[in-house]
């Protein structure tokens, strides 16, 4: 027989991997900025060999929500959770991926004979990208409604500093054409910084949807 605390043990298990998998994610993104900073392939490497932590974790949750539907057959909120759950593990999921992107982009920048210094803007949209993450985590964890609002405004902000160090990489190339390689990689690392950001607004967004049940569109 299911029973309501047998569904909110289910619920508690799922929440802490969760918890879990968000934990490698920022880890990842941790280590892929450091590689950034510092040019760093080794350090580069090894978080691209560290990416199918995350996808297994990602399987785990899948077939923990799908076990949890199947058997304890939730309804309204009880079901937005677990729904919500399974849309929030995908974005996680594809913040890793990009974080394996931008280790694979400075081990291309690091085999080139000249190097340049990284941009102090795409370190700032990287931890502006890191923060947001962390915060759409910890509405998670909490609840928060105004901590997911709060991230979703700041993809704004990042969208902004986006194009400003897009102008600017384009700007060098026409100046500095013998290091046009690596200001290629060092603009692909800063689109894929923008879609980290875009994901973790989505997290954010899931939140909200699992407190209000109403998607972003439908609060507009």
């Amino acid at each position: 027989m299911v029973t309501r605390a047998s569904f909110e043990k289910d619920m508690q298990h799922l929440h802490e991997e969760i918890i879990r998998m968000g934990a490698q994610v920022e880890l990842a993104i941790e280590e892929a900025m450091t590689a950034l900073i510092e040019l760093d392939a080794e350090r580069a490497a090894a978080v691209i060999d560290q990416d199918d932590i995350v996808d297994d974790m990602e399987r785990k949750i899948d077939r923990h929500c799908v076990e949890i539907i199947a058997r304890q057959q939730p309804v309204a909120r009880d079901l937005r959770d677990v729904t919500s759950t399974l849309k929030l593990i995908t974005d996680l999921e594809r913040i890793a991926d990009h974080a394996s992107d931008i280790s694979e982009r400075v081990i291309a920048m690091t085999e080139m004979s000249e190097r340049i210094p990284v941009p102090y803007d795409i370190v700032t949209i990287t931890k502006l990208a890191r923060t947001m993450l962390r915060s759409a985590l910890d509405a998670y964890v909490g609840n928060n409604r105004q901590i997911a609002a709060d991230v979703i405004n700041m993809d704004n902000k990042v969208d902004e500093l986006y194009l400003k160090i897009k102008t600017y990489l384009v700007r060098m190339m026409s100046v500095d054409s013998e290091n046009v390689p690596q200001l290629v990689e060092m603009l692909l690392v800063c689109k894929y910084v923008e879609r980290i950001a875009d994901h973790a607004q989505n997290v954010a967004e899931w939140v909200v949807y699992f407190i209000d049940g109403r998607l972003k569109d439908e609060l507009n």
